[in-house]
């Protein structure tokens, strides 16, 4: 195990189990997989309190127009 290995298990050794499952979701959300991984990887699941919830209706896709019309992108 490297020097630099070693000083970041120190650094996590005292977490509480809480910080430990929050780095890990950011570790698996924010570190790039190996060339080999990426062929395995699914879509990033939410995490904190964005965790099982719906952030927008259904029928989103529907307004599409009328923000665009909005924004002044259609007449």
């Amino acid at each position: 195990m490297s020097v630099l290995q070693e000083q970041v298990i120190q650094k996590i050794s005292g977490l509480s189990e809480d910080n430990l499952q929050f780095l890990l979701e950011m570790i698996e959300r924010f570190m790039q997989p190996e060339i080999g991984e990426k062929k395995d990887m699914v879509a990033a699941k939410r995490i904190g309190i964005a965790r099982g919830q719906n952030l927008y209706d259904d029928d989103f896709d529907e307004m599409n127009p009328e923000i665009a019309k909005m924004f002044g992108v259609m007449e």
